[in-house]
């Protein structure tokens, strides 16, 4: 079978969609399927042109084409039809709605025949999360899209929540399928004493939409209680981390940025932290909240989407109101009460076990088998 997944960015770029798209494709490919990944030739926020036109990594094709237009996390290439065609795939699985390649394949799906499957990645970001562009973007683009959503055979959803979102949007229920994104297996034994004191752990993009905002004034009341806390920041800068890294020093936060990390430091941070945060008001998933549960470590979250299912409250982590003082609260809450901590990371532990890939990439291979000719 030749399947072709198309998405906005691809390894090297880091991420929670281009971690999902690597490890099923990667697995496909040892599958002793053809699997190729169509993406663009550029980084986040600049980089156009930095990354080799055609590579192979692990087993995967990987093409990456020339954008002709770019804005914030969108790419627009004209290239995209030509190559489809050429590759004459069985299946398309289509990465993150409303990005200009789910209509270009739709368009394509109709004259050529194959199967084609959306993977939405639940982008129903807040307002405050994205700016008033856009949003207002993804308002028009929910409203007349609608008819190329009904093209493909199978829409992805995330969680329940998304899938609801989708049915909102005009899909068939028949046609949604809900997988779960997954989490590696962790290979450590977890024990307390592995367990900094007092270490709040945030990892991810530093950008406004992940709200890191909150956690930092949530800090400056949790330093007021525990005296020693300290916060590690790790994941890439996209122009906020020297106000954080101000703000924290103004109000007497101890806190340090460790830059993009490697796997083994990034195993280690969830490991060792006593608490992980997440203070987005909306996730699509959150993979970091199942990378931490899997190490034993409970979380705090806040808003309402994925998160709720990838670190379920009072089961994985404790909800707090979006205020500083209430978010502030709960991990206070979670430093200072040992037993809590304990159970909820227990918990957390075997809700993400739950979630291993290995468990979660077979879903993907019945869909794939269901559908092909």
């Amino acid at each position: 079978m030749r399947i072709i997944h198309v998405a906005p960015f691809y390894h090297p770029v880091i991420g929670g969609v281009e971690d999902v798209v690597k490890h099923i494709a990667e697995h496909m490919a040892t599958r002793s399927h053809e699997v190729y990944v169509v993406t663009y030739n550029r980084l986040r926020t600049s980089g156009i042109g930095s990354l080799p036109r055609e590579e192979v990594i692990n087993g995967v094709k990987v093409i990456r084409l020339k954008p002709t237009v770019t804005w914030s996390h969108g790419s627009y290439s004209p290239e995209l039809p030509q190559v489809i065609k050429a590759l004459k795939p069985d299946i398309v699985h289509v990465h993150a709605w409303r990005h200009p390649h789910v209509l270009q394949v739709a368009k394509l799906r109709r004259g050529m025949g194959f199967k084609a499957l959306l993977h939405g990645h639940a982008p129903f970001h807040k307002l405050n999360q994205l700016g008033m562009i856009t949003w207002t973007y993804h308002r028009l683009a929910d409203i007349f899209g609608r008819n190329y959503l009904k093209t493909y055979d199978k829409y992805i959803a995330l969680t329940r929540h998304e899938a609801n979102i989708a049915k909102r949007l005009g899909l068939d229920e028949g046609k949604i399928e809900v997988v779960p994104n997954g989490v590696e297996e962790d290979r450590c034994n977890v024990n307390s004493d592995a367990k900094a004191e007092n270490q709040v752990l945030y990892l991810g993009r530093i950008s406004k939409s992940k709200n890191i905002t909150l956690l930092l004034k949530a800090m400056k009341h949790v330093a007021k209680e525990v005296r020693d806390a300290k916060l590690i920041l790790a994941g890439p800068d996209e122009g906020l981390i020297h106000y954080v890294l101000n703000y924290a020093e103004r109000h007497g936060i101890s806190a340090q940025y460790l830059g993009e990390v490697s796997e083994e430091l990034k195993h280690r941070l969830y490991l060792e932290s006593t608490v992980y945060a997440l203070p987005s008001l909306y996730e699509p998933f959150g993979i970091t909240l199942l990378e931490a549960g899997i190490h034993g470590t409970p979380s705090i979250i806040t808003g309402n989407g994925g998160q709720a299912d990838a670190a379920p409250p009072n089961l994985a982590s404790l909800w707090a109101e979006p205020k500083p003082e209430k978010y502030g609260e709960a991990i206070t809450t979670l430093l200072t009460d040992k037993e809590l901590r304990k159970k909820l990371g227990v918990q957390a532990r075997e809700w993400a076990q739950k979630h291993v890939w290995n468990k979660i990439l077979p879903k993907y291979e019945k869909l794939y088998s269901e559908l092909s000719p």
